[in-house]
């Protein structure tokens, strides 16, 4: 808690109040002749009540006179105070369209793509962050940009289907555009979870090198392989090779999912090492306090006034 001033150029003024008092406050020593007697001795008193009777009125004043210029300065009381504000995390979710996604080997009841399509919900349940989709295949195209309408994000996640793009995986254009959407956040965490079940077949840059173009903004790519080894076995070391180069090359983290279950523990780690951040941020208060100086300034004023128009100020 401090004290400051909103107008302080006022307080310069305070320099001429001493000026002013060593103008009028009387010099040497004065004195009055009364007669003797007893009417004499009512209306006397000793040297130092007689000075004091003397010098109040003139003392009140320059208090008084002071009270308003200090109100004038618009006096506050400042108060800092340390709130810890969490801040949330900016979340792009590609995820393949690709003809393969219909595959059933995660679950009986549910393809690849429902599987990663319930988990994703179920992922952002509860999160307060910016999300945005992203869908591809042989080609990318962004569903939704960062938002925190889920009902927005949970209706174009329900929608998506491998018919609505051209059919293959471009894990390179997947990255690029989830790294668009992310580019310009205004969050310290930015993340992109990319869902694939296949290796990149892809034409024009290399997934390394959209990797590194995402780091540049300091994007970190998990990337999430879904099927079994028996359903992958003729591409799994080469996607492995490519999503493990994008985690690697952005800081984030390669996973690997088998089952529905696996896929569950998967997003229930992205969840923890996706927590908001939390910092304590500072925030200042300043309470106005020119008005009770002011008012603290009249009874001042008046108390002069009335000690000065006194007996005891005209007879000291």
């Amino acid at each position: 808690m401090s004290l400051a001033f909103a107008q302080p150029a006022w307080l310069a003024i305070l320099a001429i109040v001493p000026v002013w008092l060593w103008w009028v406050v009387p010099k040497g020593s004065g004195a009055m002749l009364v007669a003797r007697g007893s009417e004499a001795r009512g209306v006397s008193m000793r040297t130092w009540a007689g000075r004091g009777l003397e010098l109040a009125p003139i003392l009140l004043r320059a208090l008084g006179v002071s009270a308003v210029i200090v109100a004038l300065a618009q006096p506050q009381i400042v108060e800092t105070f340390e709130e810890p504000v969490a801040e949330g995390v900016g979340i792009a979710i590609a995820i393949d369209l690709s003809t393969s996604m219909g595959a059933r080997d995660l679950s009986r009841r549910a393809s690849r793509m429902q599987a990663a399509k319930e988990t994703i919900l179920e992922f952002l349940e509860g999160r307060t962050d910016e999300v945005g989709i992203v869908s591809f295949g042989g080609e990318a195209l962004t569903r939704v940009p960062l938002t925190r309408d889920y009902f927005v994000v949970r209706a174009a996640v329900e929608d998506l289907d491998s018919r609505l793009l051209l059919d293959g995986t471009d894990i390179a254009a997947a990255i690029a555009a989830g790294a668009g959407l992310l580019r310009d956040a205004p969050h310290r965490s930015k993340i992109l979870i990319l869902v694939t079940d296949g290796a990149h077949n892809g034409e024009g840059i290399a997934p390394s090198r959209a990797a590194r173009a995402a780091a540049t903004f300091g994007i970190r790519i998990y990337p999430i392989a879904i099927g079994t080894d028996y359903m992958l076995r003729d591409q799994l070391a080469e996607m492995e090779t490519v999503l493990t180069q994008a985690a690697l090359v952005t800081n984030g983290r390669y996973f690997r999912a088998t089952d529905v279950e696996g896929l569950e523990a998967i997003y229930e780690e992205i969840d923890r090492l996706a927590a908001p951040s939390e910092e304590l941020v500072e925030r200042t208060e300043a309470t106005p306090i020119g008005l009770w100086v002011m008012l603290a300034a009249l009874p001042l004023l008046l108390l002069g006034a009335t000690v000065r128009g006194s007996r005891w100020g005209v007879l000291p």
